[in-house]
């Protein structure tokens, strides 16, 4: 039984679409995150806990050009820390690197990084620091996959780059 869609909400719904609609490619990228976002099930959950683009941005004098910054994410999980810089290269692709940090005690962590977006995923292997690096990340929709060794992969909302 599909869930039945109020009239007040169909006529807002209408309205929005009229007067202002999104792109096909931004509603196609939307719907294909919150498919792969439902598909989880059984999986541990990367926590976002910190985000840049959450703080205020600096104040700059005269007449300086805006250099783009990196967006730095912060997730969390039992006994992990795993840490993502964005960086934008050309316009709509970035560079991602970061770690994946263990709890005092564990060995290194050995596994991938999958970052998934809607054309597809970009995987990045661990190396023996639990470093990982790559490019040509499409910007929009974005979701990251810790596939840990030995452990279920661990999976994060999606969010925005």
């Amino acid at each position: 039984m599909s869930p039945r869609i109020p009239a007040e909400l169909r006529v807002l719904r209408d309205l929005f679409h009229l007067s202002d609609p999104a792109p096909g490619h931004v509603r196609d990228a939307g719907y294909a995150a919150a498919g792969l976002a439902r598909g989880r099930s059984g999986a541990a959950t990367l926590e976002l806990v910190g985000d840049s683009a959450e703080e205020p941005a600096p104040v700059r004098a005269g007449n300086a050009t805006a250099i783009a910054e990196p967006r730095v994410l912060t997730f969390l999980m039992p006994g992990r820390i795993v840490e993502l810089d964005l960086v934008p290269q050309v316009e709509g692709l970035f560079r991602a690197s970061g770690m994946v940090v263990s709890r005092s005690g564990q060995g290194r962590p050995q596994g991938e990084v999958v970052l998934r977006h809607p054309a597809g995923r970009c995987v990045a292997e661990l190396d023996s620091f639990g470093a990982f690096h790559v490019s040509d990340v499409p910007a929009g929709p974005l979701g990251l996959v810790l596939r840990a060794a030995g452990s279920a992969p661990a999976v994060a909302d999606w969010l925005l780059c």
